[in-house]
């Protein structure tokens, strides 16, 4: 039989999470549930799509379902379903803005600053050295050490022997 070598545990923790979802508006009924933070994102995503049609001359020809309904909707979808580095796109530039401008050393959130000049140890610096050995092949090397050892020295005698 195979032996496990992992341990499942269970935990409730998704139990508790649930998404909330807007099921109607005001006793109108919506045709598909929609999330809350969803409906913020489409109304930053309209406001980003104004300001982006305002900024450059020609997408103000562009149809206006096309302009204030899939643009919109695209943009909400990408900062609601992409993934960067874990983290929603929008919190991922804000903490990669916050990284660029923050000092580059830091140690305890308290900047550190570097000495120009190099570090030089002026006592000797000893590493103790820690690693697993298996002890039967131990045993088997050095049993082949003295057999080695065992044959130079038979072969050396006869050498000098046969010399003399």
């Amino acid at each position: 039989m195979e032996e496990k070598n992992y341990v499942i545990l269970r935990t409730y923790k998704n139990v508790w999470k649930f998404e909330r979802e807007i099921y109607s508006i005001e006793g109108i009924k919506l045709l598909l549930p929609v999330k809350p933070n969803e409906v913020l994102y489409f109304l930053v995503s309209v406001m980003i799509t104004i300001l982006i049609v305002k900024i450059v001359p020609f997408i103000d020809r562009v149809h206006f379902v096309l302009k204030y309904g899939f643009l919109p909707y695209g943009i909400m979808k990408l900062l609601t379903k992409q993934r960067l580095d874990g983290k929603l796109p929008h919190k991922f530039f804000l903490d990669y803005i916050i990284f660029k401008f923050s000092p580059g050393q830091l140690e305890h959130f308290k900047t550190v600053t570097i000495p120009k000049k190099k570090l030089c140890f002026s006592t000797p610096t000893v590493v103790k050295f820690t690693g697993f050995f298996n002890r039967t092949e131990e045993i088997i090397s050095k049993s082949k050490r003295e057999k080695n050892q065992n044959k130079n020295k038979i072969k050396f005698s006869k050498r000098r022997v046969g010399n003399v």
